[in-house]
Formats: structure tokens, C-alpha cells, sequence
């Protein structure tokens, strides 16, 4: 029997798109505050982001492969130099443990909404079972992205177009127009950026499977174009629903309860994959940067970090998307600007890496 050969480029695009599919995202928590509150021309907004993931993907693709960079280290002192590498790196693990901490909140604040859990036993439920996926170390974590990536991907976009479209009323009549000023472009931007500074370490680490120009053009494209579609996809309902989801920690729990319990259920299989992948991955690219610097005992070190991840995670699932991510964000803007023009603009020579890499022959 003949076995079907995925490329690398759309191995790359799969694990691209779904870095972002976290609590923030699947919830609809984040598409509430950084699309939906500025109406119609929010739709734009989801655009500019894509095109932004598409871009900065492929560029730090081709700049990888051309510099003979293998890692985020090498990636940071290639771009920023030695002392602001290291600071930008710092600022990065940083985030990421605060990502970390927003996937207990949204563990929580699911099982409050869905269940009538108190938030801290969902949480440190949540907590627990990261730590057991830790002390397994990279192999199970890859392997569980590999298998769950394609239900999120195809479950939200599913699930968005059957909330929009079930809908009873003339849909497309009672999107909300209301806009301020260019202020939508400044938060779809800050959207992307706060999401690629968690991106750019993970496409540089995967950069060795680009081994042809067009895996890392397919890669970067089709990985920011899947999750274009799928923001829409998941926006549209938020749009009919924005007055009764407001103020909910997990919108679209209320969207999909509308609908039936089966269709709840499905949902909720889709979130609490997306709270646990991206729990996981980031606790893991912490711990994994902590041993690298001398705190040895991966189980002890995983240990401390979810325990302190669930003490942290009572700020609010709301509060860590409004306040936390915008401030990483506006970091994040510089950091696509530099990597964009290294990317597609400057031909320098190079800096502090040296490695024979060459793209192979097509």
C-alpha cells in the first residue's frame, strides 16, 4: 500500500497555525477584545494579524536556513546582538510563563462556566496533568500536538461556522459597524505580535525541516493563512452574540450552549485540547530554558513552576488577556519589524553564526 508523504511545508504550517490555538484564542476571550469590540472592520483586523503570522513566519524561515541558525538563542544574537538578544530572549521565557498561567486561569474559568467547578480545583486539575506530561519531556509533547492540532484546527472552524450560521435572524444585517479610528489596526497588530513572540522561538527550532525555499514560503503562508480562517470562522458568532458574551471569561461557551448539548460537548473537547497543548508546550520551553541554565531536576523544576502557575493563575483568565498580552505585544511590534527586514530586506553578511546549511536543490 502506497503511504501518503506530507510535505515538510505543511508540517510546518500545521504546527505553525496551531501554536496559537490557546485558551485565549479558542474561547473566544481574545477575538472579543482585540477584533470584535470594533465591529465589522474587525473582520480587516483578523486579516492584517494573518497577513503579519504569514510574513514574519516565512521570514524567520528564511532567515534560519540562510544564516545557518538552529535555535531562538542564535536567532536573537543574530538579530539584536549579544547584550539585547539575551533581553529580548529573557522578556520571551517570561511570556511564555505567562501564557502559562493564563491556560490554568482559562482551565479554571471553563470548569466554573461549564461545570460549576470551583475555579482552583479545575486549575490545579489542569496543573497536574502538565506536570505529568512534563516529566515525559519532549517526545510526548510533540506527539500530542502532531495528533491534536488537526481536531482544533477543523473543530473551531466547524464550530464558528455552525454557531454563525444557525443563527435565526438575516446574519450578515446585525454585524455591529462601530469602529474608533485607526485604533483597530494598532490592536490587530498588538494581537499579532504578542502571539509571535511565542512563534518566533518555535519556527526557529523547526527550521531544519525547511529544507527546500518553498517549505519555508509554505510553511509561513499557509500556516498564517489557516489561522486567518479560522479567526474569522470563530469571530463571526462572537459578532451576533457580542451583547450577551461580553462580559463571560469563555464566550462562546454561551454560543455553543445555544445550540444543543452534543454541540457543547464537542466544543469543550476542542478548548480543553487547546488549554492543554499550549499549557504544556510553554511550561515545557521554560523548564527546558531553566535546566539550560543550571536549575537541574526536570521533575523538581516542573514541580515549582506548576505550583506556581496555579497560585498565579487567580489574577483572572480576562484580566491576563486585557493587561498582560498588550504589554509583551507592543515588545513583539519591534521585534516583527527587525525580523520582516532581515527576512526580505537586508542581504548582509553574517554576524555571529556560521553553519554550512544550504537549502537543498528543488
Amino acid at each position: 500500500m502506497r503511504t501518503i508523504k506530507i510535505s515538510n511545508g505543511l508540517k510546518i504550517a500545521a504546527i505553525y497555525a496551531s501554536i496559537f490555538l490557546g485558551a485565549g484564542f479558542a474561547s473566544g476571550q481574545e477575538l472579543l477584545q482585540y477584533f470584535v469590540g470594533f465591529g465589522r472592520i474587525g473582520l480587516l483586523g483578523i486579516v492584517v494579524s494573518g497577513v503579519l503570522f504569514a510574513f514574519t513566519g516565512w521570514a524567520v524561515l528564511r532567515i534560519c536556513k540562510r544564516e545557518g541558525i538552529k535555535n531562538y538563542h542564535q536567532l536573537m544574537r543574530h538579530l539584536f546582538g549579544v547584550k539585547l538578544g539575551s533581553i529580548m530572549e529573557g522578556a520571551v521565557v517570561a511570556f511564555l510563563f505567562c501564557l502559562f498561567i493564563a491556560m490554568l486561569a482559562g482551565a479554571g474559568a471553563t470548569g466554573r462556566e461549564a461545570f460549576g467547578l470551583p475555579f482552583t480545583v479545575s486549575s490545579v486539575a489542569t496543573g497536574g496533568a502538565v506536570f505529568l506530561v512534563l516529566c515525559f519531556g519532549l517526545t510526548g509533547i510533540v506527539k500530542v500536538n502532531l495528533i491534536l492540532a488537526p481536531f482544533m484546527l477543523l473543530g473551531g472552524i466547524f464550530i464558528g461556522l455552525f454557531s454563525f450560521f444557525a443563527y435565526t435572524y438575516p446574519v450578515f444585517s446585525i454585524l455591529p459597524g462601530r469602529s474608533i479610528g485607526i485604533v483597530w489596526l494598532l490592536s490587530a497588530m498588538v494581537y499579532a505580535s504578542y502571539n509571535l513572540v511565542t512563534g518566533v522561538p518555535i519556527l526557529a527550532a523547526m527550521s531544519k525541516m525547511a529544507t527546500k525555499k518553498k517549505d519555508a514560503m509554505l510553511g509561513g503562508l499557509l500556516g498564517g493563512g489557516v489561522i486567518t480562517l479560522l479567526g474569522i470562522c470563530m469571530a463571526l458568532p462572537l459578532f451576533l452574540y457580542h451583547a450577551n458574551v461580553i462580559s463571560l471569561e469563555i464566550p462562546f461557551l454561551y454560543i455553543v450552549s445555544q445550540h444543543g448539548n452534543s454541540f457543547r460537548l464537542f466544543y469543550m473537547a476542542v478548548l480543553i485540547a487547546a488549554i492543554m497543548t499550549t499549557a504544556a508546550c510553554n511550561a515545557f520551553a521554560v523548564t527546558e530554558w531553566l535546566k539550560a541554565r543550571g536549575y537541574s531536576g526536570r521533575i523538581k523544576v516542573a514541580a515549582v513552576l506548576c505550583m506556581v502557575g496555579v497560585a498565579a493563575s487567580h489574577i483572572g483568565f480576562s484580566n491576563i488577556v486585557a493587561y498582560v498580552y498588550p504589554a509583551f505585544g507592543f515588545l513583539g511590534l519591534f521585534k516583527i519589524l527587525v525580523v520582516l527586514w532581515h527576512g526580505f530586506c537586508y542581504t548582509g553578511g553574517n554576524t555571529n553564526v556560521k553553519d554550512d546549511t544550504q537549502w537543498s536543490q528543488e
